[in-house]
């Protein structure tokens, strides 16, 4: 047997890499595993069939289907040291301050790696929605409460201008919640990476059988570059880092389960508009 210190044979683990590999079931000839991401979306049972509505609609934004998850974990990680950090300020007695301020920032690292795992979740395992009749505007006002926390430690604010009449969707009203996370937390870090306090406007409207959601921010300026890297899911300098690329691409996969998309377009502003459709 080997022990801890026997030195590794590298000419047999060389000959052993070179050996052919047979051709995994529903994958690619060209397919190879990388050390830096699972790759869940190449086999065949994992592609969900084109919605004819959603093929004729504009093109939304086209993540690529492979998932750096060790990025991903890395930016989690420092985030739930970020969270261990503020709980040394609450330790500190009789500071009442220190440790409100400690708690709120400890709630919001907390939230946010809750909403990078359940994108993880959505792309592990590409659940079918579960559809029961839902109101999207109610979905969404339970939902920003939720960011409550967030929104006062980032220093921003959600304007809601929800459609008069309730808009009914048969849907997953949990995978709905997931995706209206990922719109406005995204919104939240870009607000969070100006510097300024800023305010994140939300409609809904439906038309033709299809209802949409719009989140707007205009406080931080997007350069064309950055607008481009949106769907680039190992955008490491991305304002909430990977994660909040990953998030997208799982709302973005939630969108398509409900025969819609998630697409994106620069405003005048230069600041950045998330449409979620939907099939109503």
């Amino acid at each position: 047997m080997f022990g801890m210190s026997d030195p590794v044979d590298e000419t047999f683990l060389e000959q052993y890499l070179e050996q052919p590999r047979p051709v995994r079931q529903g994958l690619p000839p060209t397919y190879r595993m990388r050390h830096d991401a699972h790759y869940v979306d190449e086999l065949e049972s994992r592609r969900r069939p084109a919605d004819a509505a959603a093929a004729a609609a504009v093109p939304g934004l086209a993540f690529p289907t492979s998932i750096p998850v060790t990025f991903a974990l890395r930016d989690m990680s420092q985030e739930l040291e970020g969270v261990a950090s503020c709980f040394n300020l609450v330790a500190a007695k009789a500071r009442p301050l220190r440790e409100r301020v400690g708690l709120s920032l400890a709630r919001v690292g907390i939230q946010r790696n809750m909403r990078a795992f359940q994108a993880l979740r959505v792309f592990l395992e590409d659940p079918a929605p579960e559809l029961a009749q839902w109101s999207l505007n109610s979905v969404i006002e339970q939902t920003v409460k939720g960011f409550d926390e967030e929104l006062r430690v980032t220093e921003s604010r959600v304007a809601l201008d929800l459609h008069e009449a309730p808009i009914r969707l048969s849907a997953d009203a949990r995978m709905l919640s997931i995706a209206v996370q990922a719109c406005v937390g995204t919104l939240i870090s870009f607000i969070e990476a100006s510097g300024q306090a800023g305010v994140i406007h939300i409609a809904t409207r439906i038309a033709d059988s299809t209802a949409t959601c719009e989140f707007r921010q205009d406080v931080y300026r997007m350069t064309a570059d950055q607008f481009a890297r949106l769907p680039d899911l190992e955008w490491s300098e991305r304002p909430g880092g990977i994660p909040a690329g990953i998030a997208l691409a799982g709302a973005s996969r939630i969108a398509q389960a409900h025969g819609g998309m998630l697409d994106a377009r620069r405003t005048d502003a230069g600041g950045c508009v998330l449409g979620l459709t939907l099939r109503a």
